[in-house]
């Protein structure tokens, strides 16, 4: 997805703080290749559960995925981040219920 912003940029102006990112596109290049090899693996069974069409759709789709992140094309990252206390209660962490 094309933005023109940064997600960390998005999620600090939301009020989080401490934000880390965690680049897993690998682990999603190996995922996709495991879908795609068990599909493969599994395609007459699926055939007579998903149709012709539904087989072929699901393979095709998964190698463009593959062929994407080979070429730099798809990424995938995590982000966690915390939510600021002034924000979480509306106002000053001092005057929050836990306190």
């Amino acid at each position: 997805m094309a933005v023109r912003t940064t997600y960390p940029s998005l999620l600090r102006s939301a009020g989080f703080i401490e934000i880390d990112e965690v680049d897993v596109t690998a682990e999603y290049l190996a995922t996709q290749r495991r879908w795609l090899a068990a599909t493969l693996r599994h395609e007459e069974g699926l055939r007579s559960v998903l149709g012709d069409d539904g087989v072929h759709e699901g393979i095709e789709r998964r190698r463009r995925t593959v062929d994407a992140i080979e070429g730099g094309l798809l990424s995938r990252t995590l982000y966690s981040a915390t939510r600021s206390h002034r924000l979480r209660y509306g106002r000053d962490a001092r005057s929050s219920p836990n306190r």
